[in-house]
């Protein structure tokens, strides 16, 4: 063999076994992440997919987080519960105006009794409207602070839910750019083959995430109508 041939073949060797290694390196990330049938751990650790492998597990940490409640209430209840806390205070304060009107009318005629007896039946009736206008009073601010919490509670879980909303997106968007990069894959039939498992959980997974992120919306708005 001559020392052209020679260099010939070396140069092939060098030109052909990366490419080669290239590809069982990535085939071996893509039978990993195929091993899992959901999840981050589904997006290959190779280089290209590198950024949406971090970014979706970055982002999904915080989605159980936002999401499953430990930041806080993501929903509001009852959409009864505003409009019961609301008609309870109307109801307080008419029964006050009704009082302090009755009180009124007692005062007129204790000022126009025509004896001591019916002086002192109007001032004991004065005693029990006063007694009542108290309690009445209490009940009213007991009713305000309940609507001023509900108020703060239906702020804090619009903001929760704002926030899963937020990350359930990223970590989506993570899927969706490793199927726009999976649907490429096909400098070799093994990679091709693996790649049409990883693009039906990817698939999948974008469904399942814009499902929760749809029921996070109508939460939302359910929220946002609840606002006393």
């Amino acid at each position: 063999m001559n020392i052209f041939k020679s260099m010939c073949i070396i140069a092939s060797l060098l030109f052909v076994f990366p490419a080669g290694v290239a590809v069982a390196d990535k085939l071996s990330d893509f039978k990993d992440a195929d091993r899992y049938n959901e999840g981050c751990d589904t997006i290959p650790a190779s280089s290209d997919y590198s950024s949406d492998r971090s970014a979706c597990f970055s982002q999904q940490s915080y989605v159980k987080d936002w999401c499953d409640g430990g930041k806080g209430p993501v929903k509001c209840g009852p959409e009864s519960v505003t409009p019961n806390l609301k008609k309870a205070l109307i109801d307080v304060q008419a029964r006050i105006a009704d009082l302090k009107e009755k009180k009124r009318t007692a005062e007129s005629n204790k000022s126009n009794a025509k004896d001591d007896a019916e002086r002192k039946k109007y001032e004991d009736e004065i005693k029990d409207l006063e007694n009542e206008l108290y309690k009445a009073t209490n009940d009213e601010a007991a009713a305000k602070q309940a609507l001023d919490q509900r108020a703060k509670e239906v702020e804090t879980a619009i903001y929760n839910i704002d926030q899963c909303i937020s990350y359930r997106k990223a970590v989506l968007h993570a899927f969706a750019s490793a199927l726009d990069k999976m649907r490429n894959e096909k400098e070799a039939p093994e990679i091709e083959a693996v790649a049409y498992s990883l693009k039906s959980k990817y698939e999948a997974s974008k469904s399942g995430h814009q499902e929760q992120i749809t029921i996070r919306e109508n939460s939302m708005t359910i929220c946002k109508q609840a606002r006393p």
